[in-house]
């Protein structure tokens, strides 16, 4: 890993309002390439909007369809690479909730939400890969959401050599209510998990969410931050509304995170006694 900017953003996500979303993303583009950002992440289905029940609002795209042609147009605009989320129809018809990765240079690579909750069973298939992918900077993997609540997800990324771990979110809170949470019962929910997939794969981890209501009888309390490899939080938003949270991770924190074998905890790990949880005896 070398020296780097990134940036996670807090939006409204206006289910159906693909225009309008694009826009808000290349605003909020501009202005994190103005403060040299490398890499800047969006909430989950933030070009589309949140809108699990429905397979009919927001209608899905492929992956080389208008949106996606248009986030490849904003990255390389700004010279930053962008990860945004959308529903995704694939070449077979079945529908993804996936997080799309652009770059100066066009599409990077896709990420399809693995795990799928109660409540999006039926608009939406689960992905089956956990890939990592490589910005010139960094090594990074993507965790869509309901995925955080899976440990294995960030350990498998963490082996596979992803120095940051990107969380996109459209949670309204625990329990799949229409309401949700409040952004302060939110934030002490996620504090008591997120930093964990920091600490115990030291790695960086960015959080990032939806925000306010998103026309369709959502609504989304945002919370948003950055975690350095020991779990600690080194940037976060002020409030619940729209807000770009930008944190500078420095490759010697890294370095140094990893120099001490009883801390860098993978060194010690057991993969022979976990065989028979993982399906392998």
């Amino acid at each position: 890993m070398q020296d780097m900017r990134i940036g996670v953003v807090q939006m409204i996500c206006r289910v159906g309002r693909t225009e309008a979303n694009l826009e808000t993303i290349e605003c909020f583009s501009e202005k994190a390439a103005g403060q040299d950002v490398d890499m800047l992440c969006f909430p989950e289905l933030s070009i589309c909007g949140y809108n699990a029940g429905s397979t009919a609002h927001p209608e899905p795209e492929p992956l080389d369809g208008p949106s996606v042609g248009r986030l490849k147009a904003i990255a390389a605009g700004h010279g930053i690479t962008l990860l945004a989320g959308f529903l995704e129809r694939g070449r077979s018809g079945i529908v993804y909730n996936t997080q799309v990765i652009c770059d100066a240079d066009g599409l990077v690579a896709a990420y399809r939400k693995t795990h799928v909750p109660t409540t999006e069973i039926g608009t939406w298939s689960a992905g089956a890969e956990l890939p990592v992918f490589l910005h010139h900077k960094a090594c990074y993997g993507v965790e869509i959401c309901y995925d955080s609540h899976f440990p294995e997800v960030s350990a498998i990324l963490a082996k596979k050599g992803a120095d940051i771990l990107f969380f996109p979110h459209a949670s309204t809170g625990a329990g799949g209510g229409e309401t949700g949470e409040t952004a302060v019962a939110k934030k002490a929910r996620w504090l008591r998990y997120m930093p964990a997939r920091a600490y115990d794969n030291t790695v960086y981890v960015a959080v990032c969410n939806q925000a306010g209501d998103n026309d369709a009888d959502r609504r989304f309390a945002g919370v948003s931050f950055i975690c350095d490899p020991y779990g600690v939080v080194i940037a976060e938003a002020g409030g619940d509304g729209e807000e770009m949270v930008v944190a500078h991770l420095q490759a010697s924190e890294l370095r140094r995170a990893r120099s001490v074998p009883e801390t860098f905890f993978r060194h010690f790990r057991r993969p022979e006694m976990y065989a028979y949880w993982l399906g392998e005896s």
